[in-house]
């Protein structure tokens, strides 16, 4: 009977680490087990992004797109992947600290001052691809506390800007 050894090494993202599999077996039953492995490897391939991507949803105000989040490992590594589609990157924090709330509305102003996006953080980072470069007021609003920052986005560039708030100071 002929005998077959594989040693298959399949990186599937960064936050799982490669995974070996030693297969000993006749080459009849190796045949279907490397056909479900196979199978399975696949499913497992195609149900992990999905997963993430219902974690962080892409959302569209107009001729905008964005995406928001960042709390958690999981948001974290699915921003990295996302973040070189959009040009325009904010950063929030309080007091130099990641955020971790939802509570900050950003809001994006065109050239002309009309408002093309409201929504509110899901997390520190907040990911906005216009239509097109331009000037853009870009405003983050925490509580009574709000900060401003008008930039200009040209050509291939991209922005990225911090907004930290810091908390008032009790004696």
């Amino acid at each position: 009977m002929k005998y077959a050894c594989f040693c298959l090494k399949i990186g599937f993202l960064t936050t799982f680490s490669s995974i070996k599999i030693m297969l000993t077996r006749p080459a009849s039953v190796l045949s279907k087990s490397l056909k479900s492995f196979v199978l399975c490897a696949l499913a497992f391939a195609l149900f992990v992004p999905s997963v993430q991507a219902d974690i962080l949803k892409i959302q569209h105000q107009g001729e905008y797109t964005f995406i928001t989040g960042g709390i958690g490992d999981d948001e974290r590594s699915f921003l990295e992947v996302q973040a070189p589609k959009y040009p325009i990157q904010l950063v929030i924090r309080n007091n130099g600290q990641l955020i971790d709330t939802k509570e900050i509305l950003i809001r994006v102003k065109n050239v002309s001052g009309e408002l093309m996006v409201e929504a509110k953080a899901l997390g520190p980072f907040f990911y906005i691809n216009p239509p097109a470069s331009g000037r853009f007021t870009l405003e983050a609003q925490m509580g009574a506390q709000s900060i401003t920052m008008t930039k200009d986005l040209v050509g291939r560039r991209y922005l990225n800007l911090v907004f930290d708030f810091t908390s008032p100071k009790t004696d």
